[in-house]
């Protein structure tokens, strides 16, 4: 086949693509590319990239993530770029590493994903998706300013959070703070001996957390209490050691106090 003949087929396959997918879209009324994508059985890349000439001709109108025919096929102004929908393809959206982010947090301060989204030329979904882990193992941390939840950097200048409201000064309409929530904490057998402390009161008396950050002790994370718990538990197996074998040697007492006199005879005599 020669190459003007491969262009015509291309044209007319293109004509005929794009006359599928108005026919499909005016014989549904309003879709989406996935379900236009479905319905022809061809690739969405192909769907949307019809959609977006029709709609610059004027002949489709675009509602968030719904496609339909436009009323009178009024000619439509070409829709600026953040109007483009974050469907459009995956292939288009920047990568970007954690080890990127988090050097610009730590150069820019703590940040929106929003932001980190726009710094990047990605999606905010993205951003969250690969700091996920970073949160997770305790290198960033979350904190919550005006209703924004920004990304920053553990022990660096946190913004400051919104004082703890409860729940009756806001009708119920907000959750107290964490630093608020009141723990049950067993000291007795009986119900009556039951205890309650703070978070703020539990970490206060954590002396790793209460040395460093005297000042701006929020909440530590989770990396850091995972940590301490570790320290804690290998602390009291060392104590339940102790204390099995002091049982041990109470069940010989006798034993215990005849050697312990003796030593003290060898002692005086010497």
């Amino acid at each position: 086949m020669s190459s003007s003949q491969e262009l015509r087929s291309d044209f007319y396959r293109e004509e005929i693509l794009m006359e599928t997918v108005f026919d499909a879209l005016k014989a549904m009324g309003k879709a989406t590319s996935v379900e236009l994508a479905a319905r022809l059985d061809i690739s969405r890349e192909e769907v949307l990239n019809e959609l977006w000439e029709l709609k610059k001709a004027g002949f489709v109108d675009k509602s968030v993530y719904t496609w339909r025919v436009a009323d009178n096929n009024v000619q439509q102004e070409q829709p600026a770029p953040e109007e483009q929908p974050e469907e459009t393809t995956t292939a288009t959206v920047a990568k970007i590493s954690e080890c990127d982010l988090t050097a610009t947090i730590e150069q820019r301060g703590p940040q929106t994903a929003d932001e980190l989204a726009t710094l990047f030329g990605t999606t905010s979904r993205k951003v969250a998706s690969t700091l996920a882990m970073a949160i997770s193992k305790g290198r960033l941390i979350r904190v919550n300013q005006g209703g924004k939840f920004r990304y920053c950097i553990p022990g660096d200048n946190l913004p400051a959070e919104p004082k703890a409201a409860s729940v009756a000064e806001t009708d119920g309409k907000a959750f107290p703070q964490p630093a608020c929530v009141a723990l049950p904490v067993q000291e007795a057998a009986t119900q009556e001996d039951i205890k309650t402390e703070t978070v703020a009161d539990i970490v206060q008396s954590l002396p790793s957390f209460t040395e460093t950050r005297a000042d701006d002790l929020i909440l530590p994370s989770l990396h850091m209490a995972n940590r301490e718990l570790r320290r804690a538990k290998s602390h009291v197996q060392k104590w339940a050691r102790v204390c099995a074998a002091l049982r041990e040697l109470n069940k010989h007492r006798d034993i215990v106090r005849q050697i312990t006199d003796s030593s003290r005879r060898v002692v005086s005599e010497k």
